[in-house]
C-alpha cells in the first residue's frame, strides 16, 4: 500500500528526526573504531562485497588524503563507494519512490534532508541518511538496507571504503557558527580537528587563517580578488577603518553622534555603498552598513532598529 499521507504524529516525528541528526552532522565525538569497522563491514555485506581485512584511523582530512596517497595497493586505487554507498541508495530511492507519494517524499526531503543539510560539518552523509531512517520509521523496509551507513554516521566523521580496505576519519574537535548557522569564528578557526587541521571562516565565507590573527591592512583587504573573502576582510579590518582608507563622503551628519553619520563611499568592483558612522557606549567610533536609498543618519538608525517613523527615539548609548 502507498503511503500518500502522513498522519499527525508521523508528521511531528519529523522535527525530531531532524534534530537527531543535525545533532549526528554536528557530533565532536572522538571517533569509535571499533563500531565503525563493524558498521563497514555490514556496509559491504549490503552491497554484496567482500568485507574489507584491512581498517586505517586518520584524524582529519588532510592526514586522510596523505594516507590514503600513501597506501599503494590496488586495494586504495579501487574504490567501491559506487557500490557500497550510492547504488544502494539509488535502490532504496527508487523503493521510496514506488512506496510513497510525491507530496509525502517532499515533505520529508523539505523537513530533514534540506534542514541537515544546509548544517552539517562533522558527518556529511547526515542529511540524506536521516531522510532514508524517516522512511524506515514508516515501514518502508528497503530502507533498512541503509542502517549500517546510518550506524556508521553516528560513531565517525568521512570515511572512504575501497576493496580490501576502509579508511575512517575522526569528526572535528570543534565546529562554530554565527547566529545565522553559518560557519564562523572572530578569533580563530571555525572548523579544528584532533591532528590540527583547520578551517577558518568569517559568516559563511572561507578565509586564510592568518586574516584572523593578524589582519590585513585596509588597502589590501580592498584589493583581495575573491569578492566575498573582499567582504570577509574588509569586515574584519572593521568598516570604520575602511571607510578612513578610501576617504567617504559624508551625506547627512546628525548633532547627536549616537545616531550617527550617514557616509557614501565607492568600494572597488563592488559599487557604491552606505555606512553609518556612530559611537557606541564606550565612546568608541563604528560603522555599519545600511541600504544605498538611505537619505538621513536618524532614517539609517530607524532602519537599523526597526523603528517605525512615527515613533519618536533618540539613541542615547549603542551597546
Amino acid at each position: 500500500m502507498k503511503l500518500t499521507t502522513l498522519t499527525p504524529e508521523q508528521e511531528a516525528s519529523l522535527s525530531t528526526q531532524r534534530d537527531k541528526w543535525l545533532q549526528i552532522g554536528l557530533n565532536t565525538d572522538p571517533l569509535d573504531f571499533e563500531a565503525a569497522k563493524t558498521y563497514a563491514t555490514q556496509a559491504y555485506e549490503v552491497a554484496g562485497l567482500e568485507a574489507p581485512t584491512q581498517f586505517y584511523r586518520f584524524q582529519s582530512p588532510l592526514s586522510a588524503a596523505i594516507g590514503a596517497t600513501m597506501l599503494r595497493g590496488d586495494q586504495v586505487r579501487a574504490s567501491v563507494w559506487d557500490s557500497v554507498g550510492a547504488s544502494v541508495r539509488d535502490s532504496v530511492w527508487d523503493s521510496v519512490g514506488a512506496s510513497v507519494g510525491d507530496s509525502v517524499r517532499a515533505s520529508v526531503r523539505a523537513s530533514v534532508w534540506d534542514s541537515v543539510g544546509d548544517q552539517v560539518y562533522g558527518a556529511h552523509d547526515a542529511h540524506w541518511l536521516g531522510f532514508y531512517e524517516a522512511f524506515a520509521n514508516f515501514g518502508i523496509t528497503d530502507a533498512e538496507k541503509l542502517r549500517p551507513l546510518m550506524n556508521l554516521a553516528t560513531v565517525c566523521g568521512w570515511w572512504a571504503p575501497y576493496r580490501h580496505c576502509a579508511i575512517f576519519q575522526d569528526r572535528p574537535e570543534l565546529i562554530k557558527f554565527d547566529d545565522r548557522s553559518r560557519l564562523h569564528c572572530e578569533d580563530g578557526p571555525a572548523i579544528r580537528y584532533r591532528d590540527g587541521f583547520s578551517v577558518f571562516s568569517w559568516h559563511g565565507t572561507r578565509i586564510p587563517g592568518e586574516w584572523i590573527n593578524n589582519p590585513l591592512p585596509a588597502h589590501e583587504a580592498l584589493r583581495v580578488d575573491n569578492m566575498e573573502q573582499r567582504r570577509a576582510a574588509c569586515e574584519i579590518v572593521g568598516w570604520n577603518q575602511i571607510l578612513k582608507e578610501l576617504n567617504a563622503r559624508s551625506i547627512d551628519k546628525h548633532d547627536n553622534p549616537f545616531v550617527g553619520e550617514l557616509l557614501e563611499v565607492e568600494i572597488p568592483d563592488i559599487g557604491r555603498e552606505k555606512f553609518l558612522r556612530v559611537k557606541c557606549g564606550t565612546d568608541r567610533e563604528f560603522a555599519l552598513p545600511v541600504p544605498p536609498d538611505m537619505n538621513t543618519a536618524e532614517q539609517s538608525q530607524r532602519w537599523l532598529n526597526f523603528i517605525p517613523e512615527d515613533i519618536d527615539f533618540l539613541p542615547k548609548v549603542r551597546t
